[in-house]
C-alpha cells in the first residue's frame, strides 16, 4: 500500500475517537435530569444552612441592638450608675447576680459588658459571666471587636467557663462556637461621659443544621474548625455519606477570614448508575482509542523507520561519509526518495573524487608556484653575490676580502632564509592530527594570552562554557596565530584594540572563538584567499602566508569552521565555531 493510502487508513481509524466521544455525549444528555435534580439537592441544602445561619446572625444582632438602645433596663441603668462614681467603685456583685437572668431570658452564650471613660480608652469589664476571669480587667479586645463589628453578627472560638468543679480554684474553660455581635453607646452628666461596650452571643449547636437533619438519610451535616476539628457533630447518616463530594459553607470571623466549615453531605445514590454508565462508555472509547493508536503506530513505526534511515544518511552526507547507502525496504514513495538518495550519494562521491583531484593538482600548483617564488628571491642574491666574488678574484681587486666578507655574508643569511621556508613548509606538511581531550577553551584562550600581558590593548569576554573534545597545545596555536595576525594588522595605532571572546554558540553543541581587531580589514577580494598556503599580504615584514594556513587546518581537523568578516567598527573579524563532540557535524553555521 502506498503511503498516501496508509494514512487515508490512518485517519479514518481516527474517526473512531469523535464517534465515541459523541456516545459518551448522548449519554449525558440523557443523564442530564438526573444530574440537575442531584445538583438541585444541593443547592437547597446549602440554601437552607445559609438561611439558618442568616436567622441566628439576626437574631444575635437584634439582641445586641436592644441591649445597647438608650435606656435599658439592665446595661443602660449600669453605664448611667458608673456615672456617679468612679469605676473602681462599681458594684460588680449587684449587676454579676442581675446578668445571669438577663442571659437567660435572650438565650445568650456570651455577655460582655465593659465601660470606658474616655473615648479612646480599653473598656473595663464590669460583667462577663460566660468567663468570670475577665470581669474587672481591661480589655482592648473588647472594644476592637465591638468597634469591628458595629451591631454585625459575626462567628467566634470563645472561651467559656468558671470555677465550678475545677477541683483547684482555677478557670475551667472550654472553646465553643459562637455566633456574636457587639455594640458602643455613650451616656453623660454634664461634662462626665461614660461609653458603654456590649458584647453578645449565641452558642452554635446542632439546632442550626435542623433543616439538614430533617432531610433523611439523603442529607447530613456538621461543624469543624479549619484545622479538621469537630466543632458540632453530624447526624447518624454521616460516615455514609462523607464519600460523595462535600459542600463547605464558611463561618466568618470578624475578620471575614473563616473560623469554621459548615459541611453538607448530600447522597448521589442517584448517580449511581450513571456513574456506571459514565465508566463503561469511558472504558469503550479508551479501547477504542487504544486500538487506533495501536494500528497507528504500527503504521507510523514503519515510514518513520524508513525516515529515520534517511535522516541517518543525510547526516552522513553532511559528515562526509559519502559511501552511506540506506536500505530500500518499499516501493512506495518513501522507497522512490530512498532510491533516489542512494543516486545522489553515488553522483556526489564521484564528483567529490574528481573535485578533490583537481583540487589537489590546483593546490599543489598554487604551493610550487609560491615555493619557487619564496626560493627565487633569496637565490637571487645569492648569484649575484658569488658573482661578484669571481670577478673580483679574477681581478684580483685590493679590497677582496672586504667584498668577501660581505658576499659570505649575504650567501648566509639568504641560506637561512631558504632553510626557514623549507622548515616551515616541512612543519606544514607534517602537521599532526589531533590529539583529542576533554579541554577548557577558556583555560586555553587565558594561557595564550598572558604572553601579551601589557604589550597589547586586549579586551578579553569568555563566557560560560562547557568543555569539548580538542588538542590543547594545537588551540593553543590557533589563539597565537590570531591574535599575532591582529597585532600586525592595527601596528602601532594610538588607539589599537584586539578583543577576544568566547561563547556558547546559539545551537548549543558548539563553542564560538572569536578574535577581532580595528585595524585596515580584510579587502572583499581578498577574503577568499586569506587562508590558502603562501598567500600574505605582509611580504615586506617576512611573512609566509602559513599562520592563517595552518589555523584553517587545524579548525578543519577539529570538525570546526572558520570565516573572516569585517568588524562592526572597522577591522577584521575571525570566527571559529568548533564542536563540543568529536565526530559531532555542525550542520548548520551560527558565526
Amino acid at each position: 500500500m502506498k503511503l498516501r493510502g496508509r494514512f487515508t487508513l490512518t485517519l479514518a481509524l481516527a474517526a473512531l475517537v469523535p464517534i465515541t466521544v459523541a456516545a459518551v455525549t448522548t449519554r449525558h444528555m440523557i443523564a442530564s435530569k438526573a444530574t440537575d435534580t442531584y445538583l438541585k439537592k444541593r443547592e437547597n441544602a446549602k440554601a437552607a444552612v445559609e438561611g439558618a445561619l442568616g436567622r441566628l446572625s439576626n437574631q444575635v444582632s437584634g439582641v445586641v441592638r436592644s441591649l445597647a438602645s438608650p435606656k435599658h433596663p439592665y446595661v443602660d441603668g449600669m453605664v448611667v450608675d458608673s456615672l456617679k462614681d468612679s469605676l473602681e467603685r462599681v458594684d460588680f456583685a449587684r449587676w454579676r447576680e442581675q446578668s445571669q437572668p438577663w442571659m437567660q431570658g435572650l438565650s445568650l452564650d456570651v455577655l460582655a459588658i465593659g465601660i470606658a471613660e474616655r473615648d479612646d480608652a480599653p473598656p473595663r469589664v464590669i460583667v462577663a459571666p460566660h468567663y468570670k476571669a475577665l470581669e474587672r480587667e481591661d480589655l482592648p479586645e473588647l472594644r476592637g471587636k465591638v468597634l469591628a463589628s458595629q451591631g454585625r453578627a459575626f462567628f467566634h472560638l470563645e472561651e467559656v467557663g468558671g470555677t465550678e468543679g475545677s477541683g483547684t480554684g482555677q478557670p475551667a474553660t472550654k472553646r465553643i462556637l459562637v455566633a456574636e455581635a457587639g455594640m458602643r453607646f455613650e451616656e453623660h452628666s454634664g461634662l462626665v461621659f461614660r461609653y458603654g461596650y456590649v458584647l453578645a452571643g449565641r452558642q452554635v449547636t446542632a439546632e442550626l443544621l435542623k433543616p439538614i437533619h430533617e432531610g433523611g438519610q439523603d442529607t447530613d451535616a456538621r461543624i469543624v474548625a479549619p484545622g479538621g476539628g469537630v466543632l458540632v457533630p453530624p447526624g447518624p447518616y454521616w460516615s455514609a455519606l462523607a464519600g460523595d463530594d462535600l459542600i463547605r459553607v464558611p463561618l466568618d470571623g470578624i475578620d471575614g477570614k473563616p473560623v469554621a466549615f459548615v459541611e453538607i453531605a448530600v447522597s448521589n445514590k442517584d448517580l449511581a448508575v450513571l456513574r456506571t454508565l459514565t465508566y463503561l462508555s469511558a472504558g469503550l472509547a479508551l479501547a477504542a482509542l487504544g486500538a487506533v493508536v495501536l494500528i497507528g503506530l504500527l503504521v507510523a513505526r514503519r515510514t518513520a523507520r524508513d525516515l529515520d534511515a534517511l535522516v541517518e544518511g543525510s547526516l552522513a552526507a553532511s559528515r562526509g561519509d559519502l559511501d552511506h547507502r540506506v536500505p530500500v525496504r518499499s516501493k512506495d514513495e518513501i522507497g522512490a526518495v530512498a532510491s533516489a538518495f542512494n543516486f545522489m550519494m553515488e553522483d556526489l562521491r564521484t564528483s567529490k573524487e574528481r573535485l578533490v583531484i583537481a583540487e589537489r593538482i590546483a593546490a599543489w600548483q598554487e604551493i610550487a608556484r609560491r615555493l619557487a617564488h619564496e626560493i627565487k628571491n633569496p637565490l637571487t642574491p645569492i648569484q649575484m653575490a658569488m658573482d661578484t666574488l669571481r670577478k673580483t678574484w679574477k681581478k684580483q681587486h685590493p679590497s677582496f676580502d672586504e667584498i668577501l666578507e660581505e658576499s659570505t655574508t649575504t650567501v648566509l643569511q639568504e641560506a637561512d632564509r631558504l632553510k626557514h621556508i623549507v622548515a616551515e613548509f616541512s612543519d606544514f606538511a607534517r602537521m599532526p592530527k589531533p590529539d583529542f581531550q576533554r579541554v577548557d577553551l577558556n583555560e586555553v584562550v587565558r594561557s595564550a594570552l598572558t604572553l601579551y600581558q601589557g604589550a597589547l590593548a586586549l579586551d578579553v569576554k569568555l563566557g560560560e562554557l562547557p568543555q569539548l573534545d580538542a588538542d590543547k597545545n594545537q588551540l593553543n596555536q590557533v589563539v597565537l596565530n590570531l591574535v599575532e595576525n591582529a597585532r600586525d594588522a592595527i601596528g602601532k595605532r594610538p588607539n589599537g584594540k584586539i578583543t577576544v571572546a568566547t561563547r556558547l554558540g546559539e545551537a548549543g553543541d558548539r563553542a564560538v572563538l572569536v578574535v577581532e581587531d580595528n585595524g585596515p580589514g580584510v579587502p572583499g577580494d581578498l577574503k577568499d584567499k586569506v587562508f590558502a598556503p603562501y598567500f600574505t599580504t605582509k611580504h615586506a615584514k617576512g611573512g609566509t602566508g602559513l599562520g592563517l594556513a595552518i589555523v584553517h587546518r587545524i579548525v578543519s581537523d577539529h570538525g570546526g569552521r572558520i570565516a573572516v568578516s569585517d568588524a562592526p567598527g572597522g577591522g577584521a573579524r575571525f570566527s571559529i565555531e568548533l564542536p563540543l563532540r568529536n565526530g559531532t557535524a555542525l550542520l548548520a553555521s551560527r558565526i
